[in-house]
């Protein structure tokens, strides 16, 4: 448990803004997203409601800045995976591992994110149009660098001509599948690299 308790006079702004995303990961992640209060992050984090409405207009903005911010290092790290120097084959591996280390890390709080994303398709959701086409906006792009590596890979001819947007969703679902499934082994690289493998070769025996 993170102490949120410092001296409210000399804390630095910014790490009064980290304190409350902090608190409201650990809210959000295990009450979901419609029972979770801003109350109960402001008590977690123990500051004022007017320093949290401060930095946050309300519970929807305070909830799209945590994953937009948990998402941040983990569009940063694919990105320097999709510049990398390495061959693409070697470049799809990396990124299928940064992904399970990410949804690993922070499954507890995307999976309230899918949840809503899908609740607002059936009407159970009270996330906004906006805010829902913010969240495509984050797997597109991040489906989307997938997919530049597999054209890669097919533009030099190491993977044969395919429809690279399905196969970089298709490769994103399978990851989130065992991730959510509970499928990952305690070494998790070696769950992403079989995952790789099964997706580049299949399972024929040739």
């Amino acid at each position: 448990m993170i102490n949120y308790h410092q001296d409210q006079n000399t804390e630095d702004p910014r790490s009064k803004r980290q304190h409350i995303l902090d608190a409201a990961y650990q809210v959000f992640s295990r009450k979901g997203y419609n029972r979770a209060t801003v109350d109960e992050i402001i008590a977690l984090a123990d500051t004022g409601k007017g320093t949290v409405y401060n930095y946050f207009v309300n519970k929807e903005q305070l909830f799209f800045t945590l994953i937009q911010e948990r998402n941040r290092p983990f569009e940063t790290a694919l990105d320097q995976v999709v510049a990398s120097e390495q061959p693409p084959l070697s470049k799809i591996k990396a990124m299928v591992r940064q992904f399970m280390h990410f949804y690993l890390e922070n499954g507890d709080l995307w999976r309230v994110l899918l949840h809503e994303v899908r609740g607002f398709e059936m009407g159970h959701s009270v996330i906004t149009p906006e805010t829902r086409e913010k969240y495509f906006d984050i797997y597109q792009r991040v489906a989307g660098k997938l997919e530049k590596v597999i054209a890669e890979g097919a533009a030099q001819g190491a993977l044969r001509e395919n429809d690279g947007t399905k196969a970089a969703y298709a490769l994103f679902a399978a990851i989130l599948t065992m991730v959510y499934q509970k499928l990952v082994d305690d070494d998790v690289d070696v769950t992403a690299d079989a995952i790789t493998d099964i997706f580049l070769y299949g399972m024929v025996r040739k």
